[in-house]
């Protein structure tokens, strides 16, 4: 993937996150327990993700399999752990929504093309 694809991605995200509707984060087990073990709140989970950059990016875009669109996959060292990020924008009833599907710590080595 270019490096551009992946910054106008970050960069729609982003947008949509700040245009008032925040992140939705997917209510998975592996997601709430990371948040819990790291002692991070919603707040912290947006700005980690407001932070992400084209040096976080690990894969994609993949077509989703659950739902339309696509999904872009990152990762970040958060206290000392290398988190697996999972990242779509979606279109909902016409309306983009910034959805977080994976936060969780990373079962596998992560490889950033960028760095």
């Amino acid at each position: 993937m270019s490096l551009e694809a992946v910054r106008d991605f970050l960069l729609d995200f982003k947008d949509t996150v700040t245009a008032g509707s925040g992140v939705y984060l997917i209510p998975r087990g592996a997601n709430r327990q990371t948040l819990n073990y790291l002692g991070l709140t919603k707040r912290n989970l947006e700005e980690i993700l407001l932070g992400l950059t084209v040096l976080d990016y690990c894969k994609g875009p993949k077509v989703d399999r659950d739902m339309p669109g696509e999904i872009w996959e990152f990762g970040k060292n958060v206290k000392g752990e290398d988190i697996y990020i999972k990242l779509k924008v979606a279109d909902v009833k016409g309306k983009n929504i910034a959805k977080c599907i994976s936060f969780h710590i990373a079962k596998y080595e992560l490889k950033y093309p960028y760095q």
